[in-house]
């Protein structure tokens, strides 16, 4: 098979100049990163370098590392001071939670126990005091200032988007968070699924650009928060977390594949063209609903003040200009219960209004999809596929198909079988993985693109 020249947007592929300045970047050492994010000197013998396309990675795993690296712990003993401290003698009313707070300065020695540098360290120590004896206590020295348990949500979703977005602007994509709480449909039942940001394709119309319309959508990424997998006391206990986790992938995916199959049709609205979104209620009998004695939306009366006389006052209602001021610009009024029961039409739309929906990478004749996913749990991401059939989407849906069809794919797979393929996990903190994760990401989205 020949190797297209242009990509399926019309643009000429990335050249190797593209990759190697990316792979260059995303092999730099992880401390001299962390230096340049920060804008610090390198360190003696040490050359400075640059970042421009990863600088955005870089900048959220020098956060991450505060959680989860700990190349650098190191816990040791420390004899205890039996005398006060000056401090402390000088001021006996002082309250301890007055003490000036530690410096987070790498290297600085920190009881164990004591601040959030402590817990849960590899090599098993729990910060006893009593432990380790009635004149000693383990203190902890590293990079850390947290467990990775502690570990925010949004800096583990802004290191996946400066990975992702390093080969997604190579090949003329962007990356946009969904508009709507993402929510997979099963027959007339809505459950919400978890989809940090996805990445589309850019449209060559400048005017559909302008407007923020984007192609796709292509991929997603999943960061989920969930640290516990495995019990050691309950085994069985650890399948169903397992699972469950498994299953929060899955679920994800098959809300992709009904985006993806949403081309060339029209949007069917929850309800659409039933009898309760299209019949009065009560047959048309006058009825107010059920919270019309209870509207508290009209605006109450002011209250005139006793102490001012009211010849001296001028209401703040005089004004002529007011009523549109509170009305917004358009002039609209918000309706009250009683008036928002009164409306008879479908539930609220699922689709994305600048959301061009297209297959892209996807065979035309072909029923089945390849849906990607990048998921990402703790420091580590791998790269999931699935291929879901035309047939099954149908009968996720609810809607009428020929179910009994024998047709497989290429690989010998009924329609009704979800096989799912995953990578190994990359690490975050190891160069070699980060490299062989960015490969990945790059053959993927050449693939798409073709």
């Amino acid at each position: 098979m020949p190797v297209p020249v242009l990509m399926s947007n019309g643009s000429p592929f990335p050249s190797k100049e593209r990759y190697d300045l990316l792979k260059e970047e995303i092999l730099y050492d992880n401390d001299d990163a962390f230096r340049a994010v920060s804008r610090l000197p390198p360190l003696p013998g040490r050359e400075k370098i640059k970042l421009t396309q990863g600088r955005k990675f870089w900048a959220g795993l020098d956060q991450v590392a505060q959680y989860w690296d700990t190349s650098l712990d190191q816990f040791f003993e420390r004899p205890v001071v039996d005398d006060p401290p000056k401090e402390e003698s000088e001021y006996p009313d002082k309250m301890h939670i007055d003490s000036p707070p530690v410096a987070g300065k790498q290297g600085l020695g920190v009881p164990v126990g004591k601040t959030s540098t402590s817990a849960e360290a590899k090599t098993g120590d729990t910060g006893d005091e009593t432990s380790q004896g009635p004149h000693t206590k383990t203190m902890y020295c590293g990079r850390r200032t947290g467990t990775g348990r502690e570990c925010p949500d949004d800096l583990r979703e802004e290191t996946l988007r400066g990975l992702v977005e390093m080969v997604a602007w190579a090949f003329g994509c962007q990356i946009t968070i969904p508009s709507l709480p993402p929510r997979l449909q099963v027959k007339s039942m809505l459950f919400p699924v978890r989809q940090n940001f996805v990445v589309a394709r850019s449209p060559q119309d400048r005017q559909a650009a302008r407007k923020g319309i984007l192609e796709g959508p292509m991929v997603f990424v999943q960061c989920r928060s969930e640290t516990l997998f495995y019990d050691k006391d309950n085994p069985s206990g650890s399948r169903n977390v397992e699972i469950c986790d498994l299953l929060r992938e899955i679920s994800a995916m098959l809300l992709f594949a009904q985006e993806r199959a949403r081309e060339g049709t029209t949007e069917m609205r929850p309800g659409d063209g039933k009898w309760w979104t299209t019949k009065p209620r009560w047959g048309g009998a006058d009825n107010p609903g059920p919270e019309a004695d209870k509207n508290t939306d009209k605006p109450k009366e002011p209250t005139p003040d006793t102490d001012v006389p009211s010849a001296n006052k001028r209401s703040k209602y005089d004004r002529s200009s007011l009523p549109f001021r509170r009305h917004g610009p358009s002039g609209s009024k918000k309706l009250s219960v009683a008036e928002r029961w009164k409306i008879l039409q479908p539930g609220p739309s699922l689709w994305d209004k600048k959301m061009k929906y297209k297959q892209i990478g996807k065979d035309k004749d072909s029923p089945v999809d390849d849906i990607f996913m990048v998921s990402s749990i703790n420091h580590h991401f791998s790269i999931v596929h699935i291929r879901v059939h035309s047939t099954y989407l149908e009968w996720l849906t609810g809607n009428k198909g020929n179910f009994s069809d024998p047709s497989r794919d290429s690989t010998g797979t009924p329609w009704y079988v979800l096989r799912l393929r995953r990578t190994k996990w990359f690490d975050l903190f190891n160069p070699s993985d980060r490299l062989e994760g960015l490969d990945g990401l790059w053959a993927l989205f050449s693939w798409l693109m073709r």
